[in-house]
């Protein structure tokens, strides 16, 4: 069984690589806004809300007691397998 702090890193990592394929999403609908449809947008403004919620939902496992991280981790990691999930069906379409 995996430590608290070893699923923190697992999940800092995630986050960091997620973060940085959803920036790189954004700047390239940015950079071909003209062509890019409201539904592009959107999808685009739904990964950076997913991020943001991923970055809350890891400070409150940081922050769990003892007791709880457990439970948390995996709520959590399904979170980040459906955050990876949108991101690659997203990938595609920008």
């Amino acid at each position: 069984m995996k430590t608290k702090k070893e699923i923190e890193k697992k999940l800092e990592e995630q986050l960091d690589s997620l973060s940085k394929q959803i920036d790189k999403l954004e700047a390239k609908m940015k950079q071909n806004q003209d062509r890019a449809s409201e539904l592009e947008s959107k999808a685009v403004l739904n990964l950076i809300a997913m991020r943001s919620k991923a970055q809350t939902e890891l400070h409150s496992f940081k922050e769990s007691s003892e007791d709880k991280w457990e439970e948390l981790s995996e709520s959590l990691e399904q979170y980040w397998d459906s955050l990876g999930a949108e991101l690659k069906a997203y990938d595609g379409r920008i």
